[in-house]
């Protein structure tokens, strides 16, 4: 496969920049030349393409949101017939806002994939070197986070909301990644998803002094807002990920943007999830 170099929507010169694509009326991010070069899925959806109703419309990926289930069940279909996956295979986690990283193997296939009672419980990220193995987490806000090391063929996705990001669940999911030390943090790519931007995500009183405690300098408040993906960025990087391995969709505030995105906080709690995807392909 060849080399060539993708423009970003800045229109900078960039390898793994992350597309918007319609494929059949389903609307997502991906970055194509990972695929091709690496054989490696990386997708961040959206809320449309779907057949659930409001307020899950359309295309509703989580199963404990309230939603028919038949319906998740085909958007998950649709989801996963129009990539290529086998969704018999997709792997989910009982998400708790918490810091617990999940190695995932043959073992787990198929976990939560039908059904949120069969999921991984009490995790909030999932890391796997095997191939063919689809993971997958739900968003509606908080930031999501792929990792990838393309040599080593090993994949990471993560939910990071406040209180994961709080509680260093991107730098728990690096130290499982590099857990037989054989993983290289310079060839490390992350994938940052549509998640709530600085503009929306106002904070208390009491979140902000926790965080002022918690993170040097104020570059991630604006007045009393904080700025979630700031943070989760500079994590990637006193993690050893390179700035120019960072990779983010742009004009992508889930709440500003909830005819594209759905938001836990624009919506008053009563949404859907989109997903965050990765998988490593066969050779």
């Amino acid at each position: 496969m060849g080399s060539r170099k993708m423009l970003s929507s800045k229109g900078k010169i960039s390898d793994y920049s992350l597309e918007f694509k319609v494929t059949n009326g389903l609307s997502y991010y991906i970055s194509s030349l990972l695929l091709e070069k690496h054989g490696i899925l990386v997708v961040f959806t959206t809320r449309r393409g779907g057949v659930s109703a409001e307020p899950y419309a359309s295309l509703n990926l989580a199963f404990h949101v309230g939603d028919d289930r038949d319906c998740v069940l085909k958007n998950r279909e649709i989801l996963c017939n129009t990539l290529g996956i086998d969704l018999k295979r997709m792997v989910c986690a009982e998400q708790v806002h918490g810091a617990s990283v999940a190695l995932v193997d043959e073992k787990a296939v198929g976990k939560g994939a039908f059904s949120i009672d069969e999921s991984i419980p009490d995790t909030d990220s999932l890391v796997t070197g095997q191939e063919n193995i689809p993971l997958a987490l739900f968003f509606a806000d908080c930031v999501p986070v792929i990792l990838v090391e393309p040599k080593r063929r090993m994949i990471a996705v993560v939910h990071a909301g406040w209180k994961g990001i709080y509680k260093d669940i991107i730098s728990n999911t690096l130290k499982l990644m590099s857990f037989d030390k054989s993983l290289d943090k310079k060839n490390l790519l992350a994938f940052i998803g549509p998640s709530i931007g600085v503009c929306c995500f106002k904070a208390g009183t009491e979140l902000i002094r926790n965080f002022s405690a918690r993170f040097n300098g104020q570059d991630w408040l604006q007045k009393d807002r904080i700025d979630l993906r700031s943070l989760a960025k500079r994590q990637l990087i006193e993690n050893c990920v390179l700035p120019k391995n960072i990779y983010a969709c742009d004009n992508c505030c889930t709440s500003c943007r909830k005819d594209t995105f759905f938001s836990y906080r624009a919506e008053g709690g009563k949404t859907g999830r989109q997903a965050a995807m990765a998988m490593i392909c066969s050779q």
